[in-house]
């Protein structure tokens, strides 16, 4: 087997290795970033402002459903978070299938 074939195969085990390693880190952000769904202090703060408001005959639904949009879009923002984690691996996973095929090329052709 030649030198180069070689250094190609060794490429493609640290490619492997990184590409574990990005499998594991996106997974763990997906998991972080799973917690902005639980977190439900704007919601306390609005069920209690929406209870004071009409204990006291004040209409504030205008104002708790921009609260909620926000909340909404601020979860949609932490979600998306990973994205960049996921385009690594990607690029990883591109580049480790290109030099799969390179080295069959190099052995069979």
């Amino acid at each position: 087997m030649s030198n180069k074939i070689n250094e190609m195969k060794q490429k493609l085990n640290k490619l492997e290795e990184l590409k574990f390693e990005l499998e594991l880190l996106v997974s763990s952000v997906n998991d972080k970033t799973r917690e902005i769904k639980y977190l439900d202090t704007p919601s306390n703060i609005y069920i209690d402002i929406e209870s004071k408001a009409e204990a006291n005959g004040v209409d504030v639904s205008y104002e708790v459903d921009q609260v909620r949009q926000a909340v909404n879009t601020l979860e949609s923002a932490v979600y998306e978070l990973v994205t960049p984690f996921e385009d690594k691996l990607r690029d990883v996973e591109m580049e480790h299938d290109d030099l799969e095929c390179d080295i069959y090329e190099e052995v069979h052709c």
